[in-house]
Parts: C-alpha cells; sequence; structure tokens
C-alpha cells in the first residue's frame, strides 16, 4: 500500500485547521468591533450625564471582560472628586474605608494621564496599596477621557476574566470607548447646562411677570379709571395729556417686558415640532392685525401666496410671522394703506423659502444686518414709530432655532423684504 498520499492530505487538514482559527479570531474581533459600535451608538444617545458615565464604566468592563471597573472624575487640585465603581456588589463598596483620592497609581494617571496596562498591579513603583476592605486586584489598565481636549477624568479596569493580562487589542478598543466617551460627556454636559438655563429662565419669567407686570397692570388700570372719571369734568386738557402719557409708557413697557421674555424663551426653550398649516396661520395672523384697524381707507392690501406647511414650533411661529407681518403694517408712511405680499415655495432640499415684502419705509442703507440686532432702531423709525427694537432679533433667534436663515433687502416695488428659510412638513404623499 502507497503511504505518500498522505502527506499532502496531512498538510491540507493543518492549513484548514490554521484557516479555521484565524476566522475564528477574525470573528471574535468582528464581534467587539460590533459590540464597541453598539456601545458608542448607547452612549451616544444618552443627554444625563450621571447615566453617561456609569454607561461607559458598564460599556468597558464589558468590552475587555473586566471583573471591575470605575471612572475617576478629576476635581480641582488634582484629586479625584468622583469615584463611580462597577463590578462590586453592595455589601462589597460597603466595607471598603474609602474611595481613592487620587494618590499612588491612580493619582499618577491624573497628574500624568497616559494609557497604562500592567499584569500586576503591586509591581508598579506608583502602587500605594488598596485600602481596608477592598477586594484584591492584579492586572490593570487606565485609559484618559478627555472633554474637548481636557482630561475629564480615567478608565480603570482590573482583573481581566480568566486570570490574564489586558492585552495590546484590549487598549485599543478602551481607547476608542474613550474617545467616544468624551464626546458623550460634552454633550450631557452642554445638555444639563441648557436644561438649567432653561430652569433660570422659567424662574426669571415667574418673577417679571409677578413682581413687574402686576404692578405695572395697577398703574395701567388706575390710570385708566382716571381718564374716564375725568374726561366729563372740567379738567385741563394738559393734565389729561399727562395721565395718558402714563398709560402710554405702562403700555410700552409691558410691551417690552413681553418682547424679553420671548427674546430670551426663542433661546432657551425646548422646542416641540409639529407640522403647521402655514397659510392657515397666516391668515389667522392677518385677520387679526386688519381687525385692530379703525381707519377704512388705511386697510391694509394683503395678498397671500401659496405657503407650503412647515414643521416648526407653533407658539415661536406664530410669533416670528406676528412681528413681520405687524412691522409691515407699522412702518408704512402716515395716510397710506400697507401693502404686503407674503410668498413661500419649497426649495426642493427638505426646505421651505419664505417672503414677507412691504411698500413701507423700507430699511436705511448699511443697515439690513444690523436691524437684527437686539434694541436697534433703524435711523427715522425710531423717532417716528414706536418699538423696543427686538421684533427683527425675535424673528432671527426663532428662525434659526429650526435650523433655517433670515436676510433682510430691498423690495424692488419699494419698502423692505424679508426672506427666511423654515423645515419642511414631510410629505405624507410618499413622494
Amino acid at each position: 500500500m502507497n503511504d505518500e498520499p498522505l502527506l499532502p492530505r496531512m498538510r491540507t487538514n493543518e492549513l484548514l485547521t490554521e484557516l479555521q482559527e484565524r476566522l475564528q479570531v477574525l470573528a471574535a474581533a468582528q464581534e467587539r468591533i460590533h459590540t464597541l459600535l453598539e456601545a458608542v451608538i448607547a452612549i451616544g444617545g444618552e443627554l444625563d450625564l450621571e447615566s453617561a458615565l456609569r454607561r461607559v464604566i458598564i460599556a468597558a468592563t464589558r468590552l475587555v471582560d473586566a471583573r471591575y471597573g470605575a471612572l475617576g472624575v478629576i476635581g480641582e487640585g488634582g484629586t479625584l472628586k468622583r469615584f463611580i465603581p462597577v463590578g462590586m456588589t453592595e455589601q462589597q463598596i460597603a466595607i471598603v474605608d474609602h474611595w481613592p483620592y487620587g494618590e499612588g497609581l491612580l493619582g499618577l494617571l491624573v497628574r500624568k494621564p497616559q494609557t497604562l496596562r500592567l499584569a500586576n498591579l503591586a509591581d508598579h513603583p506608583a502602587s500605594y496599596g488598596f485600602p481596608e476592605g477592598h477586594p484584591p486586584m492584579r492586572s490593570f489598565l487606565g485609559v484618559p477621557i478627555r472633554v474637548r481636549e481636557k482630561v475629564f477624568g480615567n478608565l480603570y479596569l482590573t482583573e481581566k476574566v480568566g486570570g490574564g493580562p489586558f492585552e495590546e487589542e484590549d487598549e485599543i478598543i478602551v481607547t476608542a470607548l474613550a474617545t467616544a466617551a468624551g464626546v458623550a460627556i460634552a454633550n450631557a454636559r452642554l445638555y444639563e447646562q441648557s436644561r438649567r438655563r432653561e430652569a433660570e429662565l422659567h424662574v426669571f419669567a415667574g418673577i417679571v411677570a409677578h413682581d413687574l407686570k402686576r404692578p405695572l397692570s395697577v398703574i395701567g388700570g388706575f390710570t385708566e379709571i382716571a381718564l374716564h372719571s375725568l374726561a366729563d369734568q372740567h379738567v385741563r386738557q394738559e393734565d389729561l395729556g399727562h395721565l395718558q402719557r402714563v398709560l402710554t409708557v405702562t403700555e410700552q413697557t409691558n410691551q417690552l417686558i413681553d418682547d424679553l421674555l420671548t427674546y430670551a424663551s426663542a433661546r432657551d426653550a425646548a422646542l416641540t415640532l409639529l407640522d403647521i398649516d402655514t397659510a392657515h396661520l397666516v391668515r389667522q395672523i392677518v385677520d387679526d392685525h386688519l381687525a385692530g384697524i379703525e381707519e377704512a381707507g388705511a386697510v391694509p392690501q394683503v395678498y397671500i401666496g401659496t405657503l407650503p406647511p412647515v414643521r416648526g414650533n407653533p407658539p415661536l411661529l406664530r410669533q416670528l410671522f406676528n412681528n413681520l407681518i405687524g412691522n409691515a403694517i407699522k412702518y408704512t408712511p402716515a395716510g397710506q394703506a400697507a401693502r404686503i405680499d407674503i410668498t413661500g415655495g419649497l426649495t426642493g432640499d427638505g426646505w421651505v423659502r419664505l417672503s414677507v415684502a412691504d411698500r413701507g419705509i423700507g430699511i436705511p442703507t448699511g443697515e439690513h444686518e444690523a436691524i437684527f440686532t437686539g434694541f436697534h432702531r433703524a435711523a427715522g423709525a425710531a423717532d417716528a414709530y414706536s418699538g423696543t427694537g427686538l421684533g427683527l432679533a425675535i424673528c432671527q433667534r426663532v428662525v434659526e432655532r429650526h435650523g433655517g436663515t433670515i436676510t433682510a433687502g430691498d423690495n424692488p416695488g419699494g419698502g423692505a423684504r424679508f426672506v427666511f428659510t423654515l423645515p419642511a412638513a414631510p410629505d405624507d404623499s410618499g413622494t
């Protein structure tokens, strides 16, 4: 019997075995990458800072099979102001004498941020030992977390499952996770700051409404009563004029307070987005303005073209259109009826382009951008027309909160033309 064919067959078996082992290694690597991506997505979607920190630690321990993990947050003076552990039971946590302050090996990583991988913690010269009641730990992997180029803290992983040391691949995986964690922590911080600003805004609004608007309402109410009571009596017109001025100033101050609140909320308030029938909203606002005009000869001529529906916050968009339409009516030469064209159309890339054009007094040369600045009054308008100088600043904030842009230009027929973009409402037709 000839044994020669056995040799090639043995080599083929060895090659198949080696190929199978490499495929298993590749499959394991792909699985770890997939797990890493899932962890990055989960962490990136977490806006609560405390939850984000805990998610980071849990994800890190799972990715590298670490029995214990912790995240140390660096405070002022280079100490650990927070230490968040995972992997220990409540009983183990309860008997630990104290958490690390930032001394020894952990202090080294605070003072000199670096990635550190050790087979045995005790072998490192900076090892400080463990506090009383702390479980024993040997293998160690420490990776810094940076937020906007500044070290926020460190990830600490210990006790590789199986008793071996952490490997270079573990270091790469955790370093990638730490990068994603830095972005997530930055986002969570921004979210917390915005929530605090929003809470402060609500408190401020309550103070303004109670401490400022209430006394103004009282002043205005008593002034109106005095005017009505003295109207039929022999009182000098000059004295009645003084009371009327008090009433006018009261109304202007109330309007200023309302504009300030709107200006603040247009920047910081949380947005609830809905599909909005733009044409219906604009028609309502126009009707409200027309109802308040008593002189028949001064009734504005308003053309409302086809206005595609938009996606936005109803109160803010109502304020936007109300300001633009109100300005178009107000800034018209005396004795002349306002002419306003409100048009719009889809841009084809998910946006609606809208225009409010008038035949009013127009915008002075060189002030087309400045009019969007808070408290700015255009030259020639401040003396002849009342206002707070916040209306167009509010419009700009509202549009920008929706991701759009707004510009002011000259209307070819005379007057001003405001063009702005808002997100288009989804097309339910499926086209």
